[in-house]
């Protein structure tokens, strides 16, 4: 889920998702340099182009518009945040810019007398990629616009308990909260955005800034270690370095090749046209390992969820929970992993907090639907949905239980689990039609909540806060949840002041959410990258696997080159 959040995503993660915050602890030094990591005993190589293959293009990869898959990875590529995470021992840990380069901010405290509000010290030496020098007032700016309704962010529910961002001076920026809670941190790890080049332009209007329209050749101003240097709209971006970016990549570039077939990438992998696949289909998977030795497999554990989303306001049967838990017992998760060779690489999913959630995830509470179609057709017929005319299609009051399953076209594993359900619901003696939609209006038909039902996905946020997908009128509650049991849960675990007393209130928020059964959760999986050996020096995780690609390297004897870079403005 990304803050969707702020991050609608999710807080979206959904979706999907935030661009990276965290910390264990605050850090004095302001100006040691940062120590690179290493891969093993190798020593990395300068130089090269690493050439990844994915299968939609970018939209806006920007702080506060991202709201894809693609445009989550490049931003993590290109924009800097106060702190940065990694994920360790089930948990999120924030980092300072001592301990890594994307992290703007050298220290971080709460301050007196209640801790509810935090101080960053950024460094003095950051630069944006037009030589601007990177200040608190980017960061305040950042923060205002996310709040502002009119940029309608996905992001913007992290700032649902921030009273004020202020700037002490040009290196200082507080956080002000409406009180403490756990996930402060948190809430402050949307990456920040450069004022000087946003600030004239209405919060409504950020969309068509001509640096977001025509971001090539430098013109859309980053922070990190990457630029956009080219962009083939849905051909290709070229990401080259940004030289003001403090630890130089070892990469000189990194080529996005959009190929939208799965069965493309695949051969573009196997005959070295690329060296990564992201989210490589899983049944793919046998005969790369047959065929491509030099062919790794790098896994993001169990962060991604598969859903049904039902929505209430366009099929009235939706409404009721006991029809969409009919809905669920049709389905056979077991069978449908089978099936698509997944089984290695997914687990039945039971609700919000995947299994990676060492102290949330509780496998009794929540539980996986079990497939027992007997016990569906038992609630519907309870609930007085009869075949009255023997056509296999149950009716109530002159109404069939017929509706449309929308999910995004170019998927081959949605396309084959909507096949699947199509089928497993008729038994039930429901009838479902089938549509695949091109993946960006696929997503503004589920955001504006136009849609019957849809079978979809996010990449879920690495806090235990729900309400960036399940609050009211957020972004990602595409199915419009309310319970008022369930936001008085949430609202109270916001209320803790630290993360272990507020876990049990989410986990009885996700129990309540989860009986009332507004998704049916299918199967939490693996993004699994297929990278060939000669890209080394990738930290993957259940974070992301665009973490340090400043790390990156290929061997000097392996490399490919011309791709020149992004013009000094």
């Amino acid at each position: 889920m990304m803050p969707p959040r702020l991050r609608p995503r999710s807080r979206i993660a959904a979706l999907l998702l935030l661009g990276a915050m965290a910390l264990a602890g605050a850090c004095r030094d302001a100006e040691r340099p940062v120590e690179r990591r290493r891969a093993g005993a190798e020593t990395p190589d300068s130089g090269g182009t690493a050439v990844l293959a994915m299968q939609n293009d970018m939209e806006r990869p920007m702080p506060i518009l991202a709201s894809t898959t693609v445009d989550a990875g490049l931003e993590e590529m290109m924009y800097m945040g106060l702190l940065r995470v990694v994920w360790r021992d089930g948990r999120l840990v924030y980092q300072t810019s001592e301990e890594n380069p994307m992290a703007m901010a050298w220290l971080y405290e709460y301050l007196p007398p209640d801790s509810t509000a935090l101080r960053f010290r950024l460094r003095s030496d950051l630069l944006w990629s037009d030589g601007t020098p990177i200040t608190a007032h980017d960061v305040v700016w950042t923060y205002r616009t996310v709040a502002d309704p009119r940029a309608a962010s996905a992001y913007q529910s992290v700032t649902a308990q921030l009273d004020s961002v202020a700037a002490e001076n040009d290196s200082t920026v507080v956080f002000h909260f409406q009180r403490r809670y756990p996930e402060m941190l948190f809430d402050t790890g949307v990456n920040i955005a450069p004022r000087h080049i946003f600030e004239g332009t209405a919060p409504a209007q950020l969309r068509t800034h001509r640096s977001i329209t025509d971001p090539a050749d430098g013109n859309l101003v980053v922070s990190g270690p990457f630029q956009i240097g080219s962009w083939q709209q849905g051909r290709q971006i070229t990401l080259v370095r940004n030289p003001r970016f403090r630890v130089q990549p070892y990469l000189d570039a990194i080529v996005i090749r959009v190929i939208p077939e799965p069965t493309t990438r695949l051969v573009e992998l196997q005959t070295g046209g690329v060296d990564m696949v992201h989210n490589v289909v899983y049944d793919q998977i046998p005969q790369l390992r047959a065929r491509a030795p030099d062919v790794r497999f790098e896994r993001q554990e169990k962060r991604s969820v598969e859903y049904i989303a039902y929505n209430p306001r366009t099929v009235a049967a939706f409404a009721d929970p006991e029809v969409r838990r009919a809905l669920g017992l049709a389905i056979d998760v077991q069978g449908i992993l089978r099936a698509l060779q997944m089984e290695e690489w997914a687990v039945p999913a039971g609700g919000p907090y995947p299994p990676i959630f060492r102290d949330l995830y509780d496998p009794e509470r929540m539980a996986p639907l079990p497939h027992d179609p007997e016990q569906a057709r038992r609630i519907l017929e309870a609930k007085g949905w009869r075949d009255s005319d023997g056509d296999g299609i149950l009716e109530r009051g002159g109404r069939p239980l017929r509706f449309t399953l929308l999910t995004n076209a170019g998927n081959q594993r949605r396309a084959d689990v909507s096949q699947i359900l199509q089928q497993q619901w008729r038994q039930i003696g429901a009838d479902v039609r089938l549509q695949q939609l091109e993946t960006n209006t696929f997503f503004t038909r589920l955001y504006g909540r136009n849609f019957e039902a849809a079978l979809s996905g996010w990449t879920v946020e690495l806090s235990p806060n729900l309400t960036g997908i399940w609050g009211k009128d957020v972004t990602f509650n595409i199915v419009g949840y309310e319970n008022p049991e369930a936001t008085a849960l949430m609202e109270q675990a916001l209320a803790q002041p630290t993360r272990e007393r507020a876990l049990p209130f989410w986990q009885s928020a996700a129990e309540r959410i989860v009986a009332d059964q507004p998704y049916t959760w299918l199967y939490y999986h693996d993004q699994v990258s297929a990278v060939n050996e000669r890209l080394r020096g990738m930290r993957v995780d259940s974070y992301s696997a665009f973490q340090n690609v400043w790390e990156w390297w290929i061997p000097a004897d392996r490399q490919r080159g011309g791709v020149a870079a992004a013009p000094q403005q």
